[in-house]
C-alpha cells in the first residue's frame, strides 16, 4: 500500500524526535563522566558564567535599583529621625548646662554680696527687678520686695558689685528704686585713700557720678576708691560706691570737679539686696 506525503512526514518527525533523545541521553552521559575525569565541564561552566553575568547583571538591575533605593530612603528616614532626636537631646543638655551656670553665677554673686559689707548686723532682702523706668531721664526700678517684706521708704540697695540707690517709695508687694545716677539723687561718700568727705551726685549717666566740693590741695588721684560714709544715716558706713576716673583742675575756682565710675553696671542689674534697718539685740 502506498504511503502518502503526510504519513511520509510524521513518521520522519517521530523518528527523528527519538534520535534526538536518543544523542541527547548519549551526550549528557559523556559529559557526565568527562565531568567526573577531569573537570572539563566544570571549567567550561565557569566560562559560562562569566559570560553569563553581564546578562545577569543587567536583567536584574532594576529590581536591585529598587531594592537599593527602598534601602537608602528607609536608612535616610532613620538618620534623619536619629539626627532630630539628636538634636533635641543636645537642645535639652544646653538648657540644663545653662541652668546650672546660672545656678552657680547666682550663688557667687550671692557670696561676693555677703562678703563684701563690712556690717554683718543688718539684715539683707534678697530681691529681683521686675520693672524699669519708662521717664526719659528717671533712673529708677521696681523690684518684687515690699512692705510685706519688711522694706521701707529709705533703704539702701546694692548689688554684689556695689550700692545702686535707695526705696523711695514702698508699696506692699513691690518697691521703687532710685538709682545714683539719677540727676536727683545725691550720695555722702568718703575717700578711703584721703578720708576725705563730700557728697556724690547723679549726673544722668549711669557710667558716672560727680563730686564738686574736694578742695584743690586734695591728694585724691585717679583710681582711689569711694564708699559710704554713713553721713544722713540712709547708706551704712563703708559700703563701695566706685572709683574717681576723672579729676579736672580750674584755675581759680574753690573746688575740684571730680568724677566716679560705679562699681556696679547700672544699666543691667540682675539680683540686688535691700539693705535693711539695722536689728539690735533688744529687737
Amino acid at each position: 500500500m502506498a504511503i502518502n506525503p503526510g504519513q511520509r512526514i510524521q513518521r520522519y518527525e517521530k523518528n527523528y524526535s527519538s534520535y534526538r533523545l536518543i544523542l541527547i541521553i548519549i551526550l549528557s552521559c559523556v559529559l557526565m563522566y568527562q565531568d567526573s575525569q577531569d573537570g572539563y565541564t566544570k571549567t567550561l561552566r565557569t566560562y559560562l558564567s562569566v559570560l553569563a553575568y553581564p546578562i545577569t547583571y543587567v536583567s536584574n538591575l532594576p529590581r536591585n535599583t529598587i531594592e537599593e533605593l527602598r534601602i537608602s530612603l528607609s536608612d535616610r528616614t532613620s538618620i534623619i529621625d536619629e539626627n532630630k532626636k539628636l538634636k533635641e537631646e543636645n537642645i535639652q543638655l544646653k538648657s540644663d548646662l545653662q541652668k546650672v551656670y546660672k545656678l552657680d553665677a547666682e550663688n557667687k554673686r550671692l557670696y561676693e554680696l555677703l562678703g563684701s559689707y563690712p556690717d554683718r548686723q543688718r539684715n539683707f532682702l534678697f530681691a529681683d527687678i521686675i520693672a524699669t523706668s519708662n521717664v526719659p531721664d528717671r533712673h529708677q526700678i521696681i523690684i518684687n520686695k515690699g512692705s510685706i517684706d519688711g522694706v521701707n521708704v529709705g533703704d539702701a540697695v546694692a548689688d554684689a558689685n556695689g550700692v545702686i540707690g535707695h526705696v523711695i517709695r514702698d508699696q506692699l508687694f513691690s518697691s521703687e528704686i532710685l538709682l545714683i545716677s539719677d540727676l536727683e539723687h545725691a550720695i555722702p561718700i568718703e575717700i578711703i585713700n584721703t578720708g576725705e568727705r563730700a557728697i556724690a551726685y547723679g549726673t544722668g549717666d549711669m557710667n558716672r557720678l560727680e563730686i564738686r566740693s574736694i578742695p584743690p590741695n586734695s591728694k585724691a588721684k585717679i583710681g582711689d576708691v569711694l564708699v559710704t560714709s554713713g553721713l544722713g544715716g540712709r547708706y551704712p558706713e563703708g559700703f563701695p560706691i566706685g572709683e574717681i576716673s576723672e579729676i579736672e583742675r580750674t584755675e581759680g575756682e574753690n573746688f575740684l570737679t571730680i568724677n566716679l565710675s560705679p562699681f556696679a553696671d547700672l544699666k543691667i542689674i540682675n539680683e540686688i539686696w535691700v539693705i535693711q534697718t539695722e536689728v539690735t539685740q533688744d529687737e
